[in-house]
């Protein structure tokens, strides 16, 4: 008998747990900011009007060595992957001045839009604390991914794959 009221408490505790877990546990992924965005172009646009395509927020500065690195990925994932409708936007650091950005800008090539964060907010907006942070948008306008540090050509492939299918 003990072993048969044993053997239900268990089950009872097994059970309660996992129904706390999953009414504790997080709704999906978080919502995108309601974020609005002027690039240095001077065209303005928001994430909602970017809604069902994929997009890639970069936090970048100019004197961040793995900022720099990743530039050439971007550049390389824009040009393959624009047609799919993949959106990048790059945010330049507050603290950067706009000649160090735009010099940045032409040296790299740089053919996706870049923002300038002066007011920082952005950075605000998405609770970005180093550089490089990348936030990968779904088609859905909510946040799929978030990198700190340096991404590889394998990770950012294979996470705008994910984004774009």
């Amino acid at each position: 008998m003990k072993n048969k009221d044993f053997a239900v408490i268990g089950f009872i505790a097994v059970l309660g747990a996992l129904l706390g877990y999953l009414w504790l546990a997080p709704a999906g992924q978080p919502a995108a900011p309601q974020a609005g965005f002027t690039d240095i172009q001077g065209k303005n646009f928001t994430l909602e009007q970017l809604r069902g395509k994929p997009v890639i927020v970069n936090f970048w500065a100019t004197e961040c060595p793995g900022c720099v690195n990743e530039i050439p990925l971007l550049v390389d994932m824009y040009k393959k992957h624009s047609a799919q409708n993949l959106v990048i936007i790059g945010v330049a650091m507050g603290y950067d001045p706009e000649s160090q950005v735009r010099e940045m800008v032409r040296r790299k090539n740089m053919n996706y839009p870049i923002v300038l964060d002066s007011q920082d907010d952005l950075v605000k907006a998405f609770n970005i604390k180093v550089t490089p942070t990348t936030v990968f948008i779904g088609k859905d306008g909510k946040i799929y991914k978030r990198k700190l540090g340096e991404m590889s050509h394998t990770e950012l492939e294979t996470t705008i794959q994910s984004l774009i299918l």
